[in-house]
């Protein structure tokens, strides 16, 4: 009979302190979405708990919550927004809009001033990976053994260091952001640093060099560096670096082929 009280008084006892903790402890889901479509990838941050979740491919999220916590949604390309949870959130699915961050600068036309066309970035690009290619296969004497890492950084460099010799495509106004400015910028910028490229542009730091030469060649407009303009560098930046990746494998590949 003792033994069967003292079970009884355990199980009362546990009921009094699991019951609240688990009505304390949720998970809320809700949908994310702007004024075009759902958003993925998009931070959801419990900052009452100190968890974070992103967005799947629909939009839609699932994370720990409480009432009256605060969910704080953000994207690089998104006006934040906070929502403070209520018992409403907890009924059904939330639903949650964010707008996208606006800039307000005017349209840049590039042209080649000696054919007076528009200038066309990714017949450029191929260009360009067409001559390093043919550059490649003319001259390998010039391309000695790759370092352990895979790239001959020397032999990149010269590539690179070609766009500048020949005639390029130059804005009729604008001044391109060159290597001194961004290696600057990347010295001193709380967001734009090693950290962000390696762990967002995705670009190793032993080829952290090599992009900056990579970057300038684009010819990019340097009003981009201003603060109210930061939307729009790190658009180019992200483009960029995807471009950078391809040619470097691009040209490893023509290397193995040789």
């Amino acid at each position: 009979m003792k033994t069967k009280r003292y079970f009884k008084v355990l199980k009362l006892i546990a009921l009094i302190f699991l019951v609240p903790l688990a009505m304390n402890s949720q998970t809320i889901r809700g949908v994310i979405y702007d004024a075009e479509s759902k958003l993925k990838d998009i931070k959801v941050f419990n900052l009452s708990k100190q968890v974070t979740t992103y967005s799947d491919d629909a939009g839609n999220f699932v994370i720990n919550a409480s009432i009256n916590d605060t969910l704080v949604f953000s994207s690089l390309f998104y006006e934040q927004k906070k929502e403070v949870l209520t018992k409403d959130h907890f009924e059904n699915s939330i639903v949650i809009e964010l707008k996208k961050i606006m800039n307000n600068l005017d349209e840049v036309v590039l042209t080649d001033r000696s054919k007076n066309k528009e200038f066309d970035a990714e017949a450029y690009t191929t260009d360009l990976k067409a001559q390093i290619a043919d550059d490649i296969k003319k001259n390998p004497h010039l391309y000695g053994q790759a370092p352990s890492y895979g790239l001959d950084f020397i032999a990149i460099a010269s590539l690179i260091g070609k766009l500048f010799k020949k005639e390029k495509f130059k804005p009729d106004v604008v001044e391109p952001i060159n290597y001194k400015q961004l290696d600057s910028l990347f010295a001193k910028d709380n967001l734009l640093n090693d950290t962000f490229l390696v762990n967002e542009l995705k670009i190793p730091l032993e080829y952290k060099n090599l992009f900056f030469e990579y970057f300038e060649a684009q010819n990019i407009n340097d009003t981009f560096l201003k603060e109210d303009k930061r939307i729009l560098l790190l658009e180019e930046l992200f483009k960029h670096s995807k471009a950078f990746k391809t040619f470097l494998s691009d040209y490893e590949k023509g290397k193995t082929k040789d």
